[in-house]
């Protein structure tokens, strides 16, 4: 492995509350933790919350990348790292790692996009000068296969008929927004995350989604690709589609949409790469025949 990104830009630990059904750190939390991170790494630029103020800017995630390379599991000390890899006139590119403190484990690689809007919500470029801007990014935490998300014109109605089922409806709680109301962009993947078993519901036999409710059979998400097209804000209605695009022996990729039944728009957009995982040997296990004709009977179209 390489050596690790300059700037140390994240401390804390695995907390059992912070873990799901399959004993592992939940999704929410490696990209909550990561989200820590990046506003200490944009200090590294002078660009500290204060400053950004004084600029009457701030930044926005607008896509994100993320490999997860090991499970972090309770009590597993942790520590984040990440540095700057690119900027245009639209947004600046950082990565950025989650890992082990004590023996150098890695958890979890971010490839993230962000950009800057100003107090009208209008996009402006970084304020950063592109010198010193240019690290590469290690061969372990490169973007690989995973297709790009849905587009950003798909409708609710289009959606499901292209096969997508609803996984996910709720209101954005004013706890899970930023000062500003704004939802956090942590919370997305929580809202996914609510969703799985609803679509695995779809996906997996009764025998297999009873050994899911009887903690030996799980699952665990690789890969994922996000786009955050729209904010949604504290009091907003939003549901959540969800859809397989296609499956291997071992592997199925996951396509989440959510939607602002508000304003119709289309909020946010993730695809994923995800496993059935054995508890007890914590590995990926083939999918049944059983289960694969079901799959294939659920393939979306978009």
């Amino acid at each position: 492995m390489s050596a690790a990104p300059r700037w140390v830009i994240h401390r804390s630990n695995v907390n059992a509350w912070d873990c799901d059904e399959n004993g592992h750190l939940n999704v929410r939390y490696y990209i909550s933790k990561n989200a820590q991170g990046l506003t200490h790494l944009l200090a590294e630029l002078g660009l500290s919350p204060s400053r950004l103020a004084e600029l009457g800017l701030r930044p926005r995630l607008a896509a994100q990348h993320v490999r997860y390379q090991r499970e972090a599991r309770v009590a597993a000390p942790l520590v984040g790292s990440g540095q700057f890899v690119g900027v245009d006139d639209r947004r600046l590119s950082v990565y950025s790692e989650l890992l082990n403190s004590m023996d150098g484990t890695l958890y979890t690689t971010f490839n993230s996009d962000i950009e800057f809007r100003d107090a009208d919500g209008k996009r402006v470029a970084p304020p950063v000068r592109p010198e010193g801007i240019a690290a590469v990014v290690p061969e372990h935490g490169a973007i690989r296969s995973l297709p790009a998300t849905a587009k950003p014109d798909l409708s609710v109605a289009a959606a499901l008929a292209a096969g997508y089922v609803e996984t996910g409806r709720g209101t954005v709680m004013a706890d899970e927004c930023d000062r500003a109301g704004r939802l956090e962009a942590y919370q997305y993947a929580a809202r996914i995350a609510d969703a799985i078993p609803n679509l695995m519901s779809t996906l997996q036999t009764p025998a297999e989604f009873a050994l899911r409710a009887e903690g030996e059979l799980g699952g665990a998400v690789i890969e994922s690709r996000a786009v955050y097209h729209e904010e949604l804000h504290a009091g907003e209605r939003f549901v959540l589609l969800s859809g397989l695009r296609s499956f291997a022996a071992k592997t199925m990729h996951l396509s989440h949409l959510m939607f602002s039944l508000d304003t119709n728009a289309l909020a946010f957009s993730s695809a994923g790469i995800g496993v059935a995982l054995d508890l007890r040997t914590r590995r990926a296990v083939p999918f049944a025949a059983e289960r694969q004709a079901l799959m294939r009977e659920r393939l979306v179209t978009a």
